[in-house]
């Protein structure tokens, strides 16, 4: 039998962590994020290399912070990196949240990210609206701003061991 994207999609979706508990390989980021149960940054970065889950647990986040699914939005950077997609989030971040308790934002490969782009953020990134929480997920941190790693409290994954995976 040959493998294909799909097959690959389909294990990830079948096997994908849902909670804390779940997550194998990132205890530090996981007990990091347990102890901010009563204050939690409005501005969270995780980081790290690829495949180490940096996505799957902003998705975990996203639950443990009451955000329905018509309240979340998840930005691949890679794709729609230009000012206009800002501009689209800082235009919604007031409205309120329609079904949870808020609003949550990830945007991944947040690298990709115009230092233009970047700048236009600083903003929305230090004054959010108490429903609104956003979840920068990168491998290249130090592509990122400097003004906007201030901004954000970043929790760093670790690449999993081979017992971690078995």
């Amino acid at each position: 039998m040959k493998n294909t994207d799909q097959d690959a999609v389909e294990f990830q979706r079948k096997y994908r962590p849902t909670d804390y508990s779940e997550m194998e390989g990132q205890t530090r980021a996981v007990a990091t994020l347990i102890n901010m149960k009563r204050v939690f940054p409005h501005a969270l970065a995780l980081t790290g290399g690829a495949g180490t889950g940096k996505t799957t647990l902003a998705r975990i986040i996203r639950k443990k912070l009451h955000c329905a699914d018509r309240d979340y939005k998840e930005v691949n950077l890679a794709d729609s990196r230009g000012i206009d997609t800002i501009r689209e989030i800082i235009s919604q971040m007031p409205l309120a949240p329609t079904e949870g308790l808020t609003r949550v934002w990830t945007l991944d490969e947040a690298h990709q990210l115009p230092s233009m782009s970047q700048n236009s953020f600083l903003k929305p990134l230090e004054e959010p609206p108490a429903h609104v929480y956003f979840i920068l997920v990168t491998t290249d941190w130090h592509k990122m701003l400097k003004t906007i790693q201030t901004r954000c409290t970043k929790i760093e994954l670790k690449p999993l061991t081979r017992e971690a995976l078995w």
